[in-house]
């Protein structure tokens, strides 16, 4: 089993327990959506190229049964399970029983239970979820590095085998205000911003919702991408080992950027 879809909650330690027994539930990603456009004359056009669809919105039932220790523990754990209708938060999957867990944003649509006669303590649960696009997230990174040079690479690796597009860029400058960045892969990304910094205040670019803020105001007019920027998103995290290379104009020794994502799973 690559992994079994067994909590619904803020967190996995705080979840409601859903019913496994003799479970019956999908593990894979996802199906994406078609890019190809039909041109007239039999031809058409892929309107991404060479880059990799991601996954759409889907709707997952889960089905298992659960045993309880009495009949009128039954009717609370129902309950409880009918209480999870209209609301939104994670699903949360184990691939190893328990030690490692992976994430997905959701809504609970329905719950459904069908008992038997002469099996009071027994009941069948079938559970929809709509499954907010994208993939599954993992291990959380929080990495910080020093912009000790004014140009410094960022190391890191994501663990997962799907690319990751929703990171957190802080960027903190000290000493002196940092007066223009860059980032960039050569080949893949490439982007400035042309705002001031002032000194012990942060930049964040947030590249899942594509807001830039300067110590709490927004400040998108300043972010630009570049003419060599070649990927739809302005950070894709590869699968693997992903060096980002930082440079900057201004700013101390000690200024520093802090990359936070999940690893990203398919």
């Amino acid at each position: 089993m690559p992994y079994i879809i067994s909590r619904f909650g803020a967190s996995w330690a705080a979840g409601t327990a859903l019913p496994i027994l003799g479970m019956q539930q999908p593990v894979g990603l996802g199906a994406v959506a078609s890019t190809i456009v039909q041109l007239p004359g039999g031809n058409s056009w892929d309107s991404l190229g060479s880059a990799q669809t991601r996954p759409h919105s889907q709707v997952i039932t889960i089905h298992g049964g659960y045993v309880a220790a009495s009949a009128a523990a039954l009717t609370t754990y129902i309950d409880a399970m009918r209480a999870l209708v209209g609301v939104r938060s994670y699903l949360w999957a184990t691939p190893d029983s328990g030690s490692t867990t992976r994430w997905r944003l959701a809504r609970c649509l329905d719950v459904r239970a069908t008992a038997k006669p002469g099996f009071p303590r027994w009941i069948g649960v079938d559970m929809d979820f709509e499954l907010a696009a994208g993939g599954w997230n993992g291990a959380a990174h929080s990495e910080s590095t020093a912009l000790a040079t004014g140009n410094d690479a960022i190391e890191t690796t994501n663990a997962g085998n799907a690319i990751v597009t929703n990171a957190i860029i802080t960027i903190t400058a000290q000493t002196t205000a940092i007066t223009e960045l860059s980032f960039y892969v050569t080949g893949l990304l490439h982007w400035h911003y042309t705002g001031s910094i002032t000194a012990t205040k942060s930049l964040i670019v947030d590249c899942g919702t594509r807001k830039v803020t300067n110590d709490g105001t927004g400040d998108f007019a300043n972010f630009v991408l570049q003419s060599d920027h070649a990927d739809n998103d302005w950070l894709p995290i590869q699968s693997g080992v992903n060096s980002i290379q930082v440079e900057r104009t201004g700013g101390g020794a000690t200024s520093a950027v802090v990359l936070a994502y999940n690893d990203g799973w398919a």
